[in-house]
């Protein structure tokens, strides 16, 4: 019995990320089902638009860049910049071996899930120490779910999630999502850690401002969650002993200048590199497309875990339990932080969302349910805690099952998809062969710094798959992206006279022209009619121009 207490953990652990990995092995079976003018390119998990820009960054450290350019510009003289190197990094490391940027984007979620559930073991066992405990603490961090949401579908009730927009919330793919947000989870969780050691080591100390550092380039929201968290950890440990010392506050003033510098130096390099474009067509996107951000419907997307880890928190204050504060001001630190960034332009409070705050919250609930066990010691609490723990893990296996079935079904749906010929959003689809055909092509025969006109859909794949610029792909990395578009669409459709048209072309630096099924609609005249383009390739759906 004690064995399988002991080992129950780490099996669990690794069955719940396979199954987060179903869905990618699921899309490989149904690749019979394509109709024969579709290419299946698999591993699209999220968002397509964010995961091409992701394969972009890997390619280009397969090119052998040294820091990142925005290929969703039509600038190739551009100076690069040092964010997304995790990505560039992985590409240059990929590149020995001879990994596609997509094998390589996968290689790195699994490295990063696998990493990530093996830290939320080690967070229950630091905290919670008992492995009965241990085990219901990683159980209920694993399927911490939303409370249900009811729909009728196809004739059958489903049950959905709350902010089922936000795909991180979604109880499998958080497991093994984008593979730096993964990896956020994981800078969040030793700096919880490293709260409470500081003061044994310094050693720790200068681990963690390394930490800091690096993190912020990775994803902000983390060690900005820190700061706040620092500061809380520190004031709540005053109020609760009132006992430093004159030379303990100033070591602690210190330590905070240090944590802030830390932090600042990077913050101020990415504002700064965001404050000139092409870079500032983030924050632009940012500010222009705000989501709406309701934070009951977050607290509901938390489900019953939210309110017992409140419980649970509380409690730990109340009774002095400094073990567990890196938890408590992991929590209230998120709180404050969705407040503040609700009016602060350089972060949305969304990135807020994705600190894996269903951790500490899943933690701190068993610290409560075992508190009122051990002081009540009534059976009736006992049979009202046990009752609660199976409600929280029932609903966790419900929306388990809920999303593998929705996400293999949205993938058969996709397999079997023919129309429209070039979708929008286009991940509810496959590329048609003639357009994937067109981007080897690209990638063959074109220089890398040659600038692609093409639509939206056409210009997202083209950085990923080919490792061209373009004039317009993704509408974060694109400068003047509604501008662009319009540009496009005028030039797409034939109706400018010959010199206009060429003046533009030479204008934004344009070597080739795209023109598949949707840089054909509502065309009013093909543009091969102008005498200074000259076809490259040529399929039944895909013609490639090349600018003379």
């Amino acid at each position: 019995m004690n064995n399988i207490k002991k080992y129950f953990v780490f099996i669990f652990v690794l069955f719940i990320l396979f199954l987060s990995y179903i869905p990618d092995l699921y899309e490989a079976s149904v690749a019979s089902l394509l109709p024969p003018d579709r290419t299946m390119i698999q591993g699209e998990h999220n968002y397509t638009y964010d995961y091409n820009v992701y394969l972009s960054k890997i390619r280009q450290g397969q090119e052998g860049r040294l820091s990142v350019v925005d290929k969703y510009d039509n600038h190739p003289q551009q100076k690069g910049i040092y964010l997304q190197m995790f990505y560039l990094l992985s590409g240059k490391i990929s590149s020995i071996f001879n990994f596609t940027p997509t094998l390589t984007y996968h290689l790195l979620r699994i490295f990063a899930s696998v990493f990530w559930i093996y830290t939320i073991i080690f967070l229950n066992i630091y905290f919670l120490k008992k492995i009965s405990l241990i085990n219901l603490g990683v159980t209920l961090s694993l399927l911490t779910a939303s409370f249900p949401v009811f729909y009728r579908f196809q004739d059958q009730w489903w049950i959905g999630q709350h902010m089922n927009w936000w795909q991180e919330l979604d109880i499998l793919k958080r497991i093994s999502f984008v593979p730096h947000d993964t990896l956020n989870y994981i800078f969040i969780s030793v700096f919880s850690i490293l709260l409470s050691q500081i003061d044994k080591n310094k050693k720790y100390f200068i681990f963690l401002c390394g930490l800091l550092f690096v993190s912020v380039f990775i994803q902000p929201s983390a060690a900005i969650l820190f700061a706040i968290s620092w500061i809380l950890y520190n004031f709540i440990k005053y109020f609760w002993f009132k006992s430093l010392t004159n030379d303990l506050i100033a070591e602690k003033l210190k330590q905070t200048s240090i944590i802030f510098i830390a932090i600042f130096i990077p913050l101020l390099y990415i504002m700064f590199a965001t404050n000139i474009y092409p870079w500032k067509s983030l924050l632009d996107f940012d500010k222009n497309n705000r989501l709406f951000f309701d934070i009951k419907d977050y607290i509901l997307a938390l489900g019953p875990i939210f309110f017992t880890g409140i419980a649970g928190g509380l409690m730990a204050i109340i009774k002095k339990k400094q073990e567990l504060l890196g938890l408590v001001t992991w929590i209230i630190g998120v709180c404050i932080a969705i407040i503040l960034f609700k009016f602060i332009p350089f972060q949305s409070e969304l990135r807020f969302v994705q600190t894996a705050n269903h951790i500490p919250l899943a933690i701190l609930s068993v610290y409560f349910f075992n508190y009122l066990i051990n002081k009540f010691k009534n059976t009736i609490i006992t049979y009202g805690i046990c009752i609660a723990i199976f409600f929280i893990i029932f609903l966790g296996l419900t929306q388990v099952y809920f999303s593998l079935r929705s996400q293999t079904q949205f993938i058969n749906q996709r397999a079997l998809a023919t129309l429209p010929l070039v979708p929008f959003p286009p991940q509810v689809m496959y590329p048609l062969n003639d357009f994937y055909n067109g981007l080897k092509w690209f990638e063959q025969n074109s220089s890398r710094s040659s600038v692609v006109l093409s639509k939206i859909t056409s210009g997202n794949y083209i950085p990923a798959y080919s490792g061209n610029f373009v004039y317009l792909g993704h509408g974060a990395e694109t400068p003047h992206y509604n501008d662009r578009v319009y540009k496009a669409d005028e030039f797409f459709s034939g109706n400018l006279e010959e010199k206009q048209a060429l003046k533009f072309l030479k204008t934004e630096n344009i070597s080739y022209v795209f023109y598949g099924p949707q840089e054909k609609e509502n065309n009013l005249k093909d543009i091969g009619i102008y005498s200074f383009l000259t076809p490259v390739y040529q399929s039944p759906l895909v013609t490639i121009y090349k600018v003379r």
